[in-house]
C-alpha cells in the first residue's frame, strides 16, 4: 500500500509542473493565437453581403418591400408579416463585430496599425450601420459593440446616428487621401485600393445624404456638393462582392445552381412597368413563363400560393446566378442621386439635370448588360427627364435601377414616395390585405425591434421605442416625410 501512495505521489510531481507549461507545450509558436486582420476584413465583407442577399432578408424584406417580388409558396411577408427578425443580429455579431475586431486587434498591437486599413473598416461600419438605423431608425451606435465595456448599450438617435455617419465618412476619405500607412489587407470590395475606398466613401455620403434632402437641405446640399468631386464615374467603378459559382460556399446567397428556385415571383408592378415603357431590361429582370411563354407578374401581397410558378414569370437568369453581383453600391446610384441633386438645385458643376439623368439611366442601363447605343437611344427618347416632375421621372428609374437591392429600392420607394411619370399610381397594396392592421397605407415604414434586443437590452429599447413613436411597422423615419 505504502509502495502506491510513493508512486502516486512520485506521478504528481513530474505532472504537476507539466499541468502549469500546458498552454506552452500545446501551442505553435509559428502560429497567431489571433485572427488576423486581413481574415477580418475579407469575413466582413462576405458576411455583410451574405447577410444583405439573404434569402430571407433580401427576398423576402427587402425585395417584397420594394415591390420587387412577391411570395409563392409564403405569402405572409407581401402581406407584413415576417417572421425572421436576425437581420439586427446578425448585422451587430458578424460583420460588425469582425469590423471592430480588426480595430481591438491594432489596439492590441499598435506597431502593426494601419490608418488606410482603419479607414476602409470605419467606411464599412458606417455602411452597415447606415442600413441598420434606415430599417430600425434608433439604434445602438455610440455604445455598440463594445462589450467588454457596455453590455447594454444605449439607442442613439436616427437623426444623431445619420451626423455621426457622415463626419466618420468625412473623416475617413480625408485619411485615405493622405499618405499611405500600410496596405488594405483582405479587401476583396475595394481590391485593397485607397483611390476606389475613397470614392466608396464619397459614394455612401451622397446616398445618405440624400436621404435627409428633404428635412436638411442645406446639410445634404454641402455634402453632396463635397462628395461628388470624388467618387465613380463609370460602372467599371462599382462596389460589390464578386460572387462566384466555382464553389457553394462563394455563391450569390441565393441561387439556382443546383436547383429551380420557385420560391419568388416577380410582381405584376414591375413586369407590367417595364412591358408598358418597352424597356429592355424585361427579359434580364423576370423569365418568360415556361407554360406559355409570357411575362406575367404575380398581383403584390396576393394571399394565393402558387408553389409550381405555373402561368407566372420567376426573376431572370442573372438575378439568380451563382456568380451575381453582392451590390454595395454602385455607378448607377451615384449617377441618380447626382440628377436629383441638380433638380433640386445643387451644383453639380456644367452638368444639367436632364443630361446626368440620361447618363443614369445609361448606367442602369449598363449595369444589366445593355450597352447596344441604339436600344439605349431608343428607351432614353420614350422615358424622357421633366424638370417640373423630376421626382417621379428620377425616382421611377432610380427604383428599377435599384433592382435585386431589395432594402435601397424599399428606402427610395418611402423616400420619395414614388408615382409614375404621369401620376398613376405605381406601387399597390397588398391584395388581400396587410396582416399588421397597424400599417394601412399599403407599405411598412421600418421593421420591429427584434425579439432578443427587446429582452436582453429592455430599458434602452423601451427607451427607444418611445423616441420614435412607437415600436411599429408604421412609425416613420425621421427623414421620412412623404
Amino acid at each position: 500500500m505504502k509502495l502506491k501512495i510513493i508512486i502516486l505521489l512520485a506521478a504528481c510531481i513530474f505532472v504537476l509542473p507539466g499541468c502549469d507549461n500546458y498552454d506552452t507545450l500545446n501551442s505553435d509558436p509559428a502560429r497567431s493565437s489571433e485572427t488576423q486582420p486581413e481574415f477580418l476584413m475579407a469575413n466582413a465583407q462576405k458576411r455583410a453581403s451574405d447577410l444583405l442577399y439573404d434569402t430571407y432578408f433580401n427576398g423576402r424584406v427587402g425585395m417584397q418591400l420594394a415591390q420587387y417580388w412577391t411570395g409563392t409558396d409564403k405569402t405572409g411577408e407581401s402581406r407584413f408579416l415576417f417572421t425572421n427578425d436576425g437581420l439586427w443580429n446578425g448585422m451587430y455579431a458578424g460583420p460588425l463585430m469582425d469590423l471592430q475586431e480588426i480595430r481591438n486587434y491594432y489596439e492590441r498591437h499598435p506597431a502593426e496599425s494601419s490608418e488606410h486599413m482603419l479607414a476602409a473598416t470605419e467606411i464599412m461600419k458606417a455602411w452597415l450601420f447606415h442600413i441598420l438605423t434606415d430599417v430600425y431608425v434608433d439604434i445602438p451606435y455610440s455604445q455598440a459593440l463594445r462589450g467588454d465595456v457596455t453590455v447594454q448599450p444605449v439607442y442613439d438617435k436616427g437623426k444623431d446616428v445619420y451626423t455621426a455617419l457622415l463626419a466618420s465618412l468625412k473623416t475617413q476619405v480625408d485619411i485615405l487621401a493622405g499618405p499611405s500607412s500600410g496596405a488594405i489587407r483582405g479587401d476583396v470590395i475595394g481590391g485593397g485600393s485607397a483611390a476606389q475606398w475613397i470614392r466608396i466613401g464619397n459614394a455612401l455620403r451622397m446616398r445618405i445624404a440624400m436621404r435627409m434632402a428633404d428635412v436638411q437641405p442645406a446639410e445634404a446640399k454641402a455634402v453632396i456638393e463635397d462628395a461628388v468631386k470624388n467618387t465613380f464615374t463609370a460602372t467599371t467603378q462599382d462596389a460589390f462582392f464578386p460572387y462566384n459559382t466555382a464553389a457553394a460556399t462563394n455563391r450569390f446567397p441565393y441561387n439556382d445552381v443546383d436547383r429551380p428556385l420557385v420560391e419568388f415571383a416577380v410582381t405584376s408592378t414591375v413586369i407590367d412597368y417595364l412591358t408598358e415603357l418597352k424597356d429592355p431590361r424585361l427579359p434580364v429582370y423576370a423569365r418568360p413563363d415556361e407554360t406559355n411563354g409570357k411575362y406575367v407578374g404575380k398581383p403584390y401581397g396576393t394571399e394565393a400560393n402558387t408553389p409550381t410558378m405555373i402561368g407566372l414569370s420567376k426573376p431572370g437568369v442573372m438575378a439568380y446566378s451563382g456568380s451575381a453581383r453582392g451590390n454595395m453600391i454602385t455607378y448607377a446610384e451615384v449617377a441618380f442621386i447626382k440628377a436629383e441633386a441638380a433638380a433640386r438645385g445643387m451644383n453639380m458643376g456644367t452638368a444639367t439635370a436632364d443630361t446626368l439623368y440620361n447618363e443614369a439611366v445609361t448606367a442602369a442601363l449598363t449595369q444589366w448588360g445593355i450597352t447596344d447605343a441604339k436600344v439605349v437611344s431608343t428607351y432614353l427618347a420614350s422615358v424622357p427627364y421633366k424638370a417640373g416632375n423630376w421626382k417621379n421621372v428620377i425616382g421611377s428609374q432610380k427604383w428599377l435601377a435599384l433592382y435585386m437591392q431589395g432594402i435601397q429600392g424599399w428606402m427610395e420607394r418611402l423616400r420619395l414616395d414614388i408615382k409614375k411619370p404621369s401620376g398613376a399610381d405605381l406601387f399597390i397594396a397588398p391584395v388581400s390585405g396587410s396582416l399588421d392592421q397597424e400599417v394601412k397605407d399599403g407599405v411598412v415604414k421600418r421593421l420591429k425591434y427584434p425579439s432578443a434586443s427587446r429582452a436582453s437590452n429592455a430599458v434602452n429599447s423601451e427607451a427607444a421605442a418611445k423616441s420614435i413613436g412607437g415600436d411599429s411597422q408604421a412609425t416613420k423615419n425621421w427623414w421620412d416625410i412623404n
